[in-house]
């Protein structure tokens, strides 16, 4: 799931920078040529915060720990010019996670209210016109997802989509347009029956593609499905196996790539976005990505002020959060750098066979262990039912059913 601490923010430049919340202090660490620039101090005693760009700033919103709202903007990253949009200390403004909408006359806010005792989460929409807020809305009640308990995108300068779980565990989606204020109705797209442990979401001009990582009691599944119009298409697993995380969706030229990590190993395959229908021709083979990986991946929310190919970006945990997975179509393509890693001397020795070898006893010893547990656990079905046979057969003959003539009433 996406981590609401680390935030990532591609320029009109084409730069990266990395936003990042530790000890209650926001960072920003630009990128140059030379790598990430050493990381700068925004704000202090914060509690969470949101990120965009409009018109050539960069705006920074944030609740803060005593309960004040506070909103930055800067246009190079390096200076940045503070303004209170709530003074007074409010709970509401304590743990809140914002997505906010700037425009010329006004700043809009959506916010997730929740009380410390209650499961569920209070949607709600504000704006602050004119040196002052407007009434409160709420929205919705809702169940706020692991990570981000909401998601929210700007589809144009006046239209926005949310993203949130239903207190039915059901991922929805709901179209808002802000001036004159209407919203639309949720539309479900996902009824999460088993353990959804990640979920990427992407938008074109018609589709809204998902990709989302469901984990059993033996096995996860990345499953993808799209909404087109008003159709949800049905679920396709696109891989099985053991265990992964770490789910992304971008798009690469023509094509929508659909990525993963298995353990340190990061795997994808691509589909035809331009496809209609669902055959298994629509995607490509699973690939094995060559390319270096970290140890310690994070994944955080991508911001960028056009039309971008991705709306969330990996990085390494363990190097200041450095971006590992742009896909910038200027640069070459994912497709490229494994052609070109592949191509590159590899020798495989002795250990690495002995390695596979072992994994394959391993896996062959746990299905053993699970086939024993299976006819175990049958074995025991069948006991209980004879003796809940025998139970109700020695009850039948301690108290025998006496038959009792109706008798005639007149």
């Amino acid at each position: 799931m996406q981590n609401p601490l680390i935030k990532y923010l591609k320029t009109a430049e084409g730069h990266m920078a990395v936003f990042y919340m530790e000890h209650n202090r926001v960072y920003c660490r630009r990128q140059s040529l030379e790598g990430l620039q050493p990381p700068l101090c925004i704000a202090e005693g914060v509690a969470a915060f949101s990120l965009c760009e409009y018109e050539g700033y960069v705006y920074l919103l944030y609740p803060t720990t005593d309960g004040r709202l506070q909103l930055a903007a800067s246009i190079d990253l390096q200076h940045w010019q503070n303004r209170p949009l709530w003074q007074e200390g409010d709970r509401r403004w304590q743990n809140t996670a914002c997505f906010m909408i700037p425009q010329k006359d006004a700043l809009h806010l959506i916010y997730a209210h929740k009380e410390i005792e209650n499961p569920y989460a209070i949607l709600e929409y504000s704006m602050f016109q004119k040196g002052r807020w407007q009434s409160h809305y709420q929205l919705s009640s809702f169940l706020p997802m692991i990570g981000s308990p909401f998601l929210g995108r700007r589809l144009g300068e006046n239209h926005i989509i949310l993203y949130y779980r239903t207190q039915r565990n059901t991922i929805c989606a709901r179209e808002i347009l802000l001036s004159p204020f209407t919203l639309g109705s949720p539309v479900p797209l996902l009824q999460m029956n088993g353990q959804c442990i990640d979920i990427s979401i992407l938008e074109d001009a018609q589709t809204i593609h998902m990709l989302y990582i469901v984990r059993n009691l033996f096995r996860t599944q990345v499953v993808y499905r799209y909404k087109r119009s008003t159709n949800v298409s049905r679920p396709y697993v696109v891989w099985e196996g053991g265990n992964c995380e770490n789910c992304l969706l971008y798009q690469e030229e023509n094509h929508l790539v659909l990525f993963w990590t298995v353990g340190m190993q990061p795997m994808r395959c691509t589909c035809d976005i331009e496809q209609n229908g669902m055959q298994s021709s629509f995607f490509g083979p699973i690939e094995n990505c060559m390319f270096p990986f970290p140890m310690q991946c994070v994944k955080g929310e991508l911001i960028s002020s056009q039309t971008c190919f991705a709306t969330e970006q990996l990085g390494d945990r363990q190097n200041g959060y450095y971006p590992v997975l742009c896909g910038k179509p200027n640069q070459p393509t994912m497709e490229q750098v494994e052609i070109q890693a592949a191509s590159a001397e590899m020798c495989f020795t002795k250990s690495d066979t002995e390695e596979v070898e072992e994994l394959r006893a391993l896996l062959a010893q746990r299905s053993e262990e699970i086939s024993a547990v299976n006819a175990k656990w049958s074995a025991q079905v069948e006991h209980l039912e004879k003796k809940l046979k025998d139970l109700e057969q020695e009850i039948q003959n301690k108290n025998p059913i006496e038959s009792v003539a109706p008798t005639d009433e007149s």
